[in-house]
């Protein structure tokens, strides 16, 4: 076999050429100088750790977390689920607590509401991949990176520039942008743009590439087998892009690839082959370089405490993310490095580094949280505008067959809704029936039995249009997505009755389009949140056009690309006031005044 150094050799990528995303100047180099040279040896190595914290967890959890700030000098935090006041008086807590500032971290690929309740949902990253307009997730980048910003946050862990080339992941999915590397690589740079346009930190994930998988790494450590080829073809373009953007942050994923460890299963996290040989060497990655998750199975339960964090280091990586127990980690980091295993200059390099990233980030001016304005800084009208703008681009007709769509006759058509997983006053349903009004038929349990859609199928009379849309879809492969057994054959059925036309929409995944490639008309709206449910019926009547295309391939019949183009007919649409330009607080107001004055009889006439 090839040794890796003559592998590696073979990699065309740009190695010193880029530049250093963290390099800054005087200000910088004597703020990072005085606070390094401020610290002890052991406060200087704890800031390699950001460790986990929960909001929404008990009294003795908050205070391990603190005791940790205070005694170990942790580096930074990386918050999970909670609610956003209580994450905001959390951080203030934990930075008073501080000698130095800390990096606060959170998973936020979708909107903060991937971690914590009442917050905002944009969209996934399938959804983005589906839409026409790039610049786009550009918007969506900086929107949340405010958002973010007013919470006290500065490394988002986002985006995910994985190729997502196995429908069958059930890690990655529609966390994906897509197949297509260029296009991932495209969408990946519109996002560390806007995040760090906004001074976010960006960490393009999961390095060197998760796309290719069918395992869980948060369970078992998933085996690729790939070759330098290939991953430089298509894996590892979308990364490249993203360094050459100017992304300060990388995670490195929990894989085992054999190209780079053919001795024994090390996971990805530990191959200096592959840290410091591929992504530093030949890539020329200069910012910070993140452990994914050191508590997941697929690696912890390998290692003995602490082991795996101080061979973490040894590869070249620069923050040891969610440490399950930082004291036995110092002692053995302290041991290697006594041992000759751990270079103590280049530890020190790497500990400036980090603190590099904090001036970057603007800790060396830190303020604390502003409590009082938390609520509208997050809850900004404007937001959910540019979630609606979203689906507006991405809803794909996969299939119109029949040509029903838009519909546009309505006096011709003897129209009947089904909906599958949700309630009929949903927000669907609702704009939905402002077009055709009628009942809705909806069945709340989509794994309901097949008495129950015999039911409904009974109910629907002379109808000749059935539109059935299937909602709470899920994102397991090995589940049909969510799509229950007598759904799929309720749906079969009525395609079969010549007597009707039948229109499905798929309210989830695209994968899961796969389990209805029978029907003629068929639409993929990706999510059901309620900016998508909103949606979609707007594209069905032509109030808006569809022009999304499917990111991923599901069959031979729907390959990546696909979408039907639609008319706009230029109907009534529904959105916030602020898509007009309007104000929403001022128009609630109006109609505050305007019902009043009905109800007292004041204007009369």
């Amino acid at each position: 076999l090839l040794s890796v150094t003559a592998l590696l050799l073979g990699f065309a990528g740009p190695g010193a050429t880029l530049p250093d995303p963290l390099a800054g100047g005087p200000a910088e180099q004597q703020w990072v100088d005085s606070v390094f040279t401020s610290l002890t040896p052991d406060q200087r190595l704890g800031q390699f750790f950001m460790v986990a914290a929960y909001s929404n967890r008990e009294k003795a959890h908050i205070d391990r977390v603190e005791r940790l700030v205070r005694n170990q000098n942790i580096g930074g935090v990386m918050f999970l689920q909670g609610g956003p006041r209580r994450q905001a008086l959390l951080t203030n807590r934990l930075q008073a607590a501080a000698k130095v500032p800390l990096l606060i971290a959170t998973d936020a690929e979708w909107g903060l509401d991937m971690r914590l309740d009442s917050t905002m949902h944009y969209a996934k990253e399938m959804t983005l991949g589906a839409m026409d307009d790039d610049k786009i997730v550009y918007q969506m980048g900086r929107d949340l990176a405010r958002k973010l910003r007013a919470l006290g946050i500065h490394i988002n862990f986002a985006p995910v520039v994985d190729v997502n080339s196995n429908p069958s992941n059930p890690v990655i999915g529609n966390r994906s942008f897509g197949e297509n590397q260029d296009r991932v690589a495209a969408l990946g740079v519109q996002y560390v743009k806007g995040l760090q346009d906004q001074r976010v930190i960006a960490v393009a994930k999961h390095f060197p590439g998760h796309g290719d998988t069918d395992t869980d790494s948060h369970k078992s450590l998933p085996v690729i087998n790939t070759d330098l080829a290939r991953l430089e073809k298509v894996d590892l373009v979308p990364f490249q892009k993203s360094f050459e953007a100017g992304a300060l942050g990388v995670m490195i994923a929990h894989l085992y690839i054999p190209l780079f460890d053919t001795t024994n299963a090390k996971t990805t996290t530990l191959s200096k082959a592959l840290v410091t040989g591929l992504l530093q060497e030949k890539m020329g990655f200069k910012g910070l370089i993140f452990t994914d998750a050191l508590n997941m199975r697929s690696v912890s339960k390998l290692y003995k405490d602490g082991e795996l964090d101080a061979m973490a280091l040894a590869a070249g990586n620069d923050v040891l993310l969610f440490s399950e127990d930082v004291p036995a980690a110092l002692t053995r980091i302290k041991e290697a490095v006594e041992r000759g295993h751990l270079n103590q200059a280049d530890l020190d390099a790497r500990i400036k580094k980090i603190l590099r990233a904090k001036y970057w980030a603007g800790l060396s001016r830190y303020r604390p949280i502003n409590l009082g304005q938390l609520r509208d800084s997050l809850n900004q009208p404007g937001s959910r505008v540019l979630a609606q703008t979203i689906f507006e681009h991405a809803v794909t007709v996969v299939k119109n067959e029949d040509k029903l769509l838009p519909f546009q006759r309505l006096d011709t058509l003897r129209m009947a809704a089904i909906t599958i997983g949700t309630q009929p006053e949903g927000p669907y349903a609702t704009i939905f029936n402002k077009y055709q009004p009628g009942p809705v038929y909806a069945v709340p349990d989509r794994y309901a039995p097949d008495s129950t859609f015999s039911r409904i199928r009974a109910r629907l009379g002379d109808a000749n249009v059935v539109v059935v849309s299937l909602h709470q879809m899920n994102n397991t492969p090995g589940h049909s997505y969510g799509l229950g057994d007598g759904a799929l054959k309720f749906l079969k059925e009525l395609q079969a009755d010549p007597k009707r036309k039948t229109v499905v929409v798929a309210m989830g995944n695209a994968y899961g389009l796969k389990y209805l490639e029978s029907a003629r008309t068929l639409v993929c709206g990706y999510e059901d949140h309620y900016a998508a449910q909103i949606v979609m019926p707007q594209v069905l009547f032509g109030a808006l056009p569809a022009r999304g295309k499917l990111p991923v391939t599901v069959s031979e019949t729907m390959k990546a690309g696909t979408g039907i183009a639609t008319a706009d007919l230029h109907r009534l649409r529904y959105a916030a006031p602020e898509r007009e330009g309007l104000d929403s607080k001022v128009m609630s107001q109006i109609d505050h005044i305007a019902l009043e004055s009905i109800v007292t009889a004041a204007t009369p006439g």
